[in-house]
């Protein structure tokens, strides 16, 4: 980091292309003594921070490559902490890359990808919870995502780590002062005190964890697989669901043979919809495959629709039909299943009073009756699936959203309950320390206070150049 503390470094900000405007990102000591070689204006000026300057961008002979804005961020008051100007030119990419050759001429040197958000880290501007929250918030593609991912940056999660951090500090601290005067016979800190400060803790971690995995649908969207019997109606769901006419519907069973994914949005969640070939005994080559498929894109969703005629229910034995399309749904403990009765339009009221009762006893978590033709179902359907996912009340609280968060999170709420276990049994306080200094050191890593290169690897590594 002394290294780079002493480079200047420049990029592209903006997505990479044709467009009206690209940012172009200089930061490091040099940042504005290089700038001033290309700009008369900044050369002749009293540069203030904060501050944005109309000039030419001249190469080194003078000659002019672009019209441009120079924004100056004076040390200390960028998002990098460093001296920093940012380069508002035409977004052609030639004028950009000139203007990247010719800062480089000049002594900066390309960033590499994140390297912008790391020195932000470095320079205290972030933490590390906040630094992955910035790769989150450009990633994001829906509403709930953007919203994990500004209240991560505005330090809602940090501040939910800071606190157990600090609370566990004082735990710890007075079990050593204990083991300090333990010759004494000094009681520095009651067990029972200690004891429920280490179980507010522990709920706090255990809400945390909790939260993880709204926080993984929220931001990566939530799965959901289409599974049944050729012709039901899968395709035609899916075209309803996505409101676009992304599979082939046609009346021949088998015509869906390949796995077929689109995305959607309801209510501010992003809903990833995979249409399956249809689950039925064969000896076409290719269908097979297309089965095989559909088995393993429901053994990788959040929630299986199982999908079933509601035409064929009536005019068969309805509870057998059903029991034979969920044997062959692929078992998964942690999987929500709901079972969607489609053609609602082709019966009547009487015929889907009593498939809902054939299919009561059926083992999914709900029933909805449905049907493609109606615009309706796909308000209907997705809701169910929010509903039957999990809980989204989350977005108003502190929502951990990365692997690398849970884990650390997990491993502090084992070491706590360890340290408990100790305290219960009556076990030395060095027993009990060695437990709390685990799951302090884990805290922070969370945070970034404690770090080394395999963590700045991981964060950093999904990031572009110029973020």
């Amino acid at each position: 980091m002394l290294e780079r503390n002493e480079q200047t470094i420049c990029a592209i900000s903006t997505p990479h292309g044709v467009g009206g405007i690209a940012v172009i990102r200089v930061s490091g000591p040099r940042s504005l003594e290089i700038c001033k070689n290309f700009s008369n204006v900044l050369k002749n000026k009293k540069i203030e921070s904060h501050r944005v300057y109309f000039s030419d961008f001249l190469d080194l002979k003078s000659n002019k490559v672009d019209e441009v804005l120079f924004t100056f961020f004076e040390k200390g008051k960028s998002f990098t902490g460093e001296e920093t100007i940012e380069i508002s030119c035409h977004g052609s990419r030639f004028v950009t890359q000139q203007i990247l050759d010719l800062l480089i001429k000049a002594g900066a040197r390309m960033a590499d990808k994140g390297e912008f958000t790391y020195r932000a880290f470095m320079n205290g501007k972030l933490d590390l919870i906040q630094a992955e929250s910035v790769l989150g918030l450009i990633e994001s593609q829906n509403k709930a995502a953007a919203k994990v991912a500004l209240r991560q940056l505005d330090g809602y999660v940090s501040q939910e780590f800071e606190k157990n951090i600090s609370d566990l500090t004082w735990c710890l601290a007075h079990i050593e002062a204990s083991i300090d005067f333990i010759e004494q016979g000094i009681e520095v800190v009651d067990n029972n005190v200690l004891t429920e400060k280490l179980k507010l803790i522990l709920h706090s971690l255990e809400k945390l964890i909790q939260s993880y995995n709204s926080g993984r649908l929220i931001k990566d969207g939530i799965r959901v697989a289409l599974i049944g019997a050729p012709n039901v109606g899968k395709s035609s769901l899916l075209n309803l669901l996505v409101k676009n006419e992304k599979a082939i519907v046609t009346p021949v069973a088998g015509t869906t043979r390949d796995v077929i994914e689109s995305e959607t949005i309801y209510e501010g969640l992003k809903f990833n919809i995979i249409d399956t070939a249809g689950l039925r005994e064969t000896q076409d080559q290719i269908e097979v495959i297309g089965i095989d498929r559909s088995k393993k894109e429901a053994e990788k969703a959040d929630v299986i629709c199982i999908v079933v005629d509601a035409t064929s229910l009536v005019s068969a034995s309805g509870a057998n039909e059903i029991k034979d399309t969920l044997k062959q749904v692929p078992e998964r403990k942690d999987v929500k299943k709901i079972l969607l009765i489609n053609k609602k339009d082709a019966i009547t009221e009487a015929q889907a009073r009593e498939l809902l009762k054939v299919a009561a006893n059926a083992q999914v978590n709900s029933v909805l009756m449905t049907s493609s033709q109606v615009q309706q179902s796909r308000a209907e359907i997705l809701e169910e699936i929010k509903k039957t996912v999990g809980n989204f009340d989350y977005l108003e609280e502190a929502v951990i959203s990365t692997a690398r968060q849970l884990e650390q999170a997990e491993y502090s709420f084992e070491m706590i309950s360890k340290s408990l276990r100790e305290l219960e049994n009556n076990m030395g306080a060095e027993f009990v320390a060695m437990y709390l200094k685990e799951s302090l050191v884990s805290l922070q890593k969370i945070l970034g206070q404690v770090y080394d290169d395999q963590i700045m690897d991981r964060v950093f590594k999904e990031f572009c150049l110029g973020k």
